[in-house]
């Protein structure tokens, strides 16, 4: 086998298969899963998903929910200390990691 170079990230191969996810939300989710660190988890903004993937901010904000509806992430709404929100973070579940 060819050693790889560069930077990847490792997507299981239940989740390339998964016919119930279509193409933007397997795209979101790889992005999810590429953001992530050690405890499975990132805060990316919509708009960050939206600039970084090239899927339009709407799409991001409709894909998201649907994500968490098939149990592929946890989103969690973050606040700032004044109170107002900021991103929100998304934890891999299981299902997405094994």
């Amino acid at each position: 086998m060819m050693k790889l170079k560069g930077k990847f990230t490792t997507i299981l191969n239940k989740i390339i298969t998964d016919k119930s996810i279509s193409g933007n939300e397997f795209k979101i989710l790889c992005y999810l899963c590429m953001r992530s660190g050690n405890d499975n988890a990132c805060f990316p903004s919509l708009d960050t998903i939206h600039q970084d993937t090239g899927i339009g901010l709407t799409t991001v904000k409709n894909t998201i929910p649907k994500l968490v509806e098939q149990g592929y992430i946890i989103k969690i709404n973050r606040k700032k200390s004044n109170g107002s929100s900021t991103s929100n973070l998304y934890r891999l579940t299981n299902k997405a990691l094994e």
